[in-house]
This record gives C-alpha cells, sequence and structure tokens, in this order.
C-alpha cells in the first residue's frame, strides 16, 4: 500500500464479486476489457514467456521489463510517447513494478463457499444459518441436496427438505430428473447442491427480521428461572451463547452493511505474479511458488465445468455435480490446504503451501514481511538478571545506548559547545570522550524506552522503563517483570525501542511503565509475584536456622538446662537501624537471633498451648521479666508494660523494614493523590 496521511487505519474484510472484479478488470485504449484468467498456462515451454491470459500474462500483469511489450516491436516509452500500450499484443507501457499489485480474477462456473467462513470455529455460515455445520458440509461438498422452491414459480416434483441421491423413496425421481434435458433450467428451480445451495439460503435471509427474532429468543430464554438441575441449566446456557454469537454476527453485518452471500465466492481473484513468482535456474529449470500450481488446478477444473454446462443437454447431471464438488475442493486447497484433514500433494508426496501458511506464523507475511521489518532508533541483546535494579530500570549495555541516543548526545555536545559541528561531535563520540557519558546519563535519566519480547501476545509483552549504563553487552532486567514478558533467563532476546515524539514519550510514562502494570489484564491477578530465586532468597534470608530445613533449632520446652542462659546471652536491639548497623558491620549474621524491643501495644499471635511463660524472673524495684517462647515482656511492680521484646534474626529483621517502607512510600503516594 502506498502511504498517503489520508489512511488512517486498514480493515480486512469481506469483498464483494463485483468488487472483486473491479480490483482486477482494466479497460484498454482499444475498448477492450482485460482481467479475467481463462487458461491454466504459466509460461511458455520453449521461450519460458508468460502465456496469453495465464497465471503470469502480461496484458493482464503488466510487463516483465519496464516499458517493453512481448511482440518487441515497440520498445520503450521515450520513443513512443504517446503510445501507452501496444496495439498489437495490447501490453501497456508501464513500470515492472506493476506485477506487485495488478491482481486478475478467474470467474467461477459455479458459486464456491469459503472455506475459511465454513470451518472456522465458530463457522459463522453456521452461525448465521442456525443450522449444524455437518448438514452444511454436506451441502457445500455436493453429499445432500436440497429440494424446494427458491422462487415463487410452480415446482415440477414438488419435494421439499434434503436428500440424498441414494435415498431409496428418490430413485424413481431423481434419474428422470438427471436425464431431463433442461436439466440446468429446472435445477435453478427445483434442486440445489454445493455453494449454490448455500448461497440461495444467506440470499433470503432479512438481517432485521433474524436480529428480530435472536431478540425475543433471548428474552425468553432470561425469563427462565433455574430449577437446579446443571443438565438443563448448562442446556440454556449454551443456548444463550449461541444467540450472543448470533446477534453479535448480524449486527456486524448489518453495520459494516457486508451481505452474507458474499462468503460464497462467484469471482475468485489471483494474486499478483511477483507474490507468487516463477524462477529461472540457470540450466534451464523453473521452480515455481505452489499456489500457481493450486491456481492451475482450480482453472482446469473450472473450465471443465464450464464446458459440461455448455453441454448439459448431454452431459449427465450426476458428472456435473461431481464437477462441483471437484472444484470446490481445489478452491479450499488454494485457500487453506488441509482444513478438512485431506492434503494436496504433488508427485513427491509434499503437501502444497496454500494461501493460509503464507500468511500465518512466524514466517507468515504478517509477522515476517510487514510487522518483522528493521526500524530505526532500536537495538536487540539477550537479556540477564538485575536484582540491584528498581521496577522501573532496566540496566543497558553501553555500546547499544550510546548507539540509540546518539542523536540526542550529538545535540547535547553542540547546545552546550563542547562541538561546534555535528562531524566534529561525531568524532568525539567515536573516541569515546569523558563527556559524552555524562550527557548520555542525563540524557537516559529524561528519556525512557521501551522493551519487547515476541511474541507479543497481551500488552504486557511491550513495557516501558527507565534505562541506567552498564556494563558487558546483555539487558539487565528486574526478575519481577518477567512474567508480564514470559521471559526467562536461559539466552531470551529482547528489543529495545526508543520513543521519539513527546506524545509517545508521555504515553509511555503514563501508561506502559512497568510499575502501572501489576495486575493481568485478562485475570485482575497480580503478575508481578516473586518466584524460583527470589522465594529462595527470602526463604534464605528469614530461617532462623543457617542449617538449613533439616537443622533443629532451638526450642523453649527441650531438656536443655542451659536453655534459658542461652536466650539471655542474646544480644538486645532497640530498633531497625541498630540491627542493620551490626548488620553491614558483620558483627551478626541474617541467621543470627537477637531481641528487638518493639512498641508496647503489640498484639502477640501465639498458640494456646504457648499462652503460658516459660519462666518468670524477678528484678530489682519489683520488676518482672515474663519469658516465652518468641517473646518477653518487662513490667513494673503495678503490673505495667514497661517493654515488649520480640525473639527474632536479622535477616527477617530486614525483610520487615523493607515491607514498612514499601508501605510507607505507598500511604504517602496515596495521600498526596487524596
Amino acid at each position: 500500500m502506498t502511504y498517503q496521511k489520508k489512511y488512517q487505519h486498514l480493515r480486512i474484510d469481506l469483498a464483494s464479486p463485483e468488487q472483486i472484479r473491479n480490483w482486477a478488470e482494466r479497460i484498454l485504449p482499444n475498448g477492450e476489457i482485460i482481467g479475467k484468467i481463462t487458461k491454466p498456462y504459466t509460461l511458455h515451454y520453449k521461450t519460458h514467456k508468460p502465456e496469453r491470459d495465464g497465471l503470469f500474462c502480461e496484458r493482464v500483469f503488466g510487463p516483465i521489463k519496464s516499458g517493453f511489450c512481448i511482440c518487441g516491436k515497440l520498445q520503450g516509452i521515450e520513443n513512443k510517447r504517446n503510445i501507452k500500450f501496444c496495439e498489437h499484443c495490447g501490453v501497456d507501457f508501464a513500470e515492472s513494478r506493476t506485477r506487485r499489485y495488478r491482481m486478475g480474477y478467474i470467474e467461477l462456473a459455479c458459486p464456491v463457499t469459503h472455506i475459511w467462513y465454513l470451518k472456522h470455529l465458530p463457522s459463522c455460515i453456521a452461525n448465521i444459518l442456525a443450522k449444524p455445520l455437518k448438514e452444511l458440509e454436506s451441502l457445500v461438498y455436493c453429499d445432500l441436496f436440497i429440494a424446494g422452491p427458491t422462487n415463487e414459480k410452480p415446482t415440477l416434483l414438488k419435494l421439499q427438505g434434503l436428500f440424498k441421491y441414494e435415498d431409496q423413496s428418490w430413485r424413481n425421481i431423481l434419474p428422470r430428473f438427471f436425464s431431463y434435458r433442461g436439466f440446468e433450467v429446472f435445477q435453478k428451480r427445483e434442486i440445489a447442491t454445493g455453494g449454490d445451495a448455500i448461497k440461495k439460503q444467506l440470499m433470503n435471509l432479512n438481517l432485521q427480521n433474524v436480529l428480530s427474532r435472536l431478540y425475543l429468543e433471548w428474552k425468553n430464554l432470561s425469563e427462565q428461572k433455574s430449577i437446579g438441575n446443571n443438565w438443563e441449566d448448562r442446556k440454556i446456557q449454551r443456548k444463550k451463547d449461541l444467540l450472543i454469537r448470533r446477534i453479535k454476527l448480524a449486527k456486524h453485518f448489518i453495520q459494516t452493511k457486508i451481505k452474507p452471500e458474499w462468503m460464497i465466492l462467484s469471482n475468485l481473484p489471483v494474486l499478483p505474479p511477483e507474490l507468487r513468482p516463477m524462477i529461472e535456474l540457470g540450466e534451464g529449470d523453473l521452480i515455481t511458488s505452489d499456489l500457481n500450481e493450486l491456481y492451475r488446478r482450480v482453472i482446469y477444473r473450472n473450465n471443465t465445468l464450464f464446458d459440461f454446462l455448455i453441454r448439459s443437454d448431454s452431459t449427465p447431471g450426476g458428472l456435473i455435480v461431481c464437477q462441483k464438488r471437484l472444484v470446490q475442493e481445489a478452491v479450499d486447497a488454494l485457500i487453506d490446504n488441509g482444513i478438512r484433514g485431506q492434503l494436496m500433494k504433488d508427485g513427491n508426496n509434499r503437501a502444497y503451501k496454500s494461501f493460509s501458511n503464507l500468511i500465518q506464523g512466524k514466517q507468515g507475511r504478517f509477522r515476517e514481511n510487514l510487522l518483522g521489518k528493521r526500524v530505526d532508533y532500536s537495538g536487540r541483546s539477550v537479556i540477564v538478571v538485575g536484582p540491584y535494579l528498581s521496577l522501573h530500570q532496566c540496566g543497558i549495555p553501553r555500546e547499544i545506548a550510546i548507539e540509540l541516543f546518539q542523536a540526542f548526545v550529538i545535540r547535547g555536545l553542540i547546545g552546550q559547545n563542547f562541538a561546534s559541528n555535528f562531524r566534529i561531535a561525531k568524532t568525539m563520540i567515536q573516541n569515546e570522550k569523558p563527556i559524552i557519558w555524562k550527557i548520555l546519563q542525563k540524557t537516559m535519566e529524561e528519556h525512557p524506552i521501551l522493551l519487547n519480547r515476541a511474541p507479543t501476545l497481551h500488552r504486557l509483552g511491550i513495557q516501558a522503563f527507565q534505562p541506567i549504563i552498564t556494563n558487558g553487552r546483555a539487558i539487565h532486567l528486574h526478575p519481577l517483570v518477567c512474567s508480564g514478558f514470559n521471559a526467562d533467563f536461559d539466552g531470551d532476546q529482547m528489543a529495545i525501542h526508543v520513543p521519539l515524539s513527546l506524545e509517545a514519550q508521555t504515553e509511555a510514562r503514563l501508561l506502559m511503565l512497568s510499575p502501572r502494570n501489576l495486575i493481568s489484564p485478562a485475570t485482575g491477578e497480580p503478575i508481578s509475584i516473586p518466584s524460583q530465586d527470589m522465594l529462595l532468597g527470602l526463604y534464605i534470608s528469614t530461617i532462623k536456622n543457617y542449617k538449613g530445613i533439616y537443622g533443629n533449632r532451638y526450642h523453649p520446652f527441650t531438656n536443655n538446662s542451659n536453655t534459658i542462659n542461652k536466650i539471655l546471652k542474646i544480644p538486645y536491639f532497640y530498633s531497625y537501624d541498630d540491627v542493620l548497623r551490626a548488620l553491614r558491620q558483620k558483627k551478626i549474621k541474617l541467621q543470627s537471633f537477637l531481641w528487638l524491643q518493639c512498641r508496647n501495644n503489640l498484639q502477640i499471635v501465639t498458640s494456646k498451648f504457648q499462652e503460658e511463660p516459660i519462666e518468670i524472673r524477678y528484678k530489682s524495684l519489683a520488676n518482672l521479666s515474663q519469658i516465652y517462647e518468641n517473646y518477653q515482656i518487662n513490667k513494673n511492680k503495678d503490673g505495667k508494660i514497661i517493654n515488649i521484646y520480640i525473639y527474632t534474626t536479622a535477616g527477617r529483621v530486614l525483610f520487615n523494614q523493607q515491607i514498612d517502607e514499601a508501605i510507607q512510600g505507598t500511604y504517602k503516594v496515596s495521600s498526596k493523590r487524596k
């Protein structure tokens, strides 16, 4: 597509038969209409030139060489500026790149059902017609016939409903019907099968009436109350789900002004030849895209059906029906080979790649060619864990950072008079002058970046971060944001993008920063939760015995006579700061036991069988100490609590202090917002 500012979006939708024809048809200056592909040929076996009206026809798709026609009598636009096309061969003097976007079309001898709208679940055709999918498939592939008048004219056989050719009740009637010379005339009135039967049913639909009837059915189902029978309740719920799908589909057709019968193909588009090339090798051999062979089969079978219909007086009706099925299967293989379970293969037993295979998946046209293009101000590298980072930060290697922000650094060097022009600034960056790292650091502080990990299956697959410069060549990532990216540190790569415009930077800061994406948009549950080595680190930090989970820690009810003495020898601390200071000075370890003073109104939660104190000690001035398993209470002679000490470890104090700071920070932020 040629980019123009007037294009705001791109919508992929159903096309009418007239629109498909308009894509391909062109009128030559002599009045001839071209665009229809009628022959299954590609290149001439001797000259290797495109065959006329074939799949590579230069009249339809444009010249292979710019400014040259097939016959060679009129060469180049320069010699004949007033002549737009060759009068002998009908090729217009255009550029060869027209073969990348000019399309052709195949006029089908019978309506063909688009397999995507029939077989892909939920089936659009089955939903809008409210009929079983198996029944519609039997109609499409001519296993069943639908009998009944399709217009207001009187019928000949007075048949109604679906039937098979093998049914006993029709054997006396149908042979005469199929052998009748006017079979083609009466078929349109009496019996239909294949895509024609589906198209007639879709054309008879009144979408407004269908929508009104669906709303009425929904109202009746909504008024039904639950009877306590799980089977019946599930049955009603399935009916509601089906009604919702049908209502959405009918409303979509009405709002977009799309007719349901457009799901049945009358004209088949032919892709431009440059998108399905045929390449000549050095020794004269040709290699071709599978689409060309699939198109050839469609044209062969379609032309055979045309011949049968022209000679319908002498052609048995059963043979025509079988040929219709072959045309349907050929178009199915072209659109989505193997969707019905039967693959169309070549002579080497290799399955052909259909149109669906070329556009879907990682190597498809969309993801690889349209969405997979390289862009400026982007980079890619392996990710490694950065536990020292804040949640909103990521580490960017110096080599990548200076390349991504080079334009900003050059502007800073010139703006601060460190360089007089672009060339000098570029030389300073190449020589890695110390000043460039200061300017780079200041630039990165004011500029967010976007990190993306493919495949981007939901919005958390791309998030914004505040970059910091790191050594090495890997991107440093906070471990808590890995869940949103579905990333791990076993060699995964991530892409970096720099938002340039002010709008993009604002959106990145307000909507895409990682601290603003802690909840899964699909489930509403937290997505940034500790796991794996983070849980192991928390366990090691808060464990009471460095020997491990199988070590026997101190228990107050053991028969050791030195139990209380050991408790009393444990150091006392009066605040978090004292504990952290001793921890930094390496006077204690993470698993070191200690007594930490806490506020007097602290509510102690213990099990019932440990509520009694282990020992009560009386001190001077009639004070006493009640020693429990995990805490001790000091009281004066009046029974008033003087202080409370908790029996814990330095690691638990450190963990609790981090939790308190996080809670206080959140509270302050919420208070400011209020």
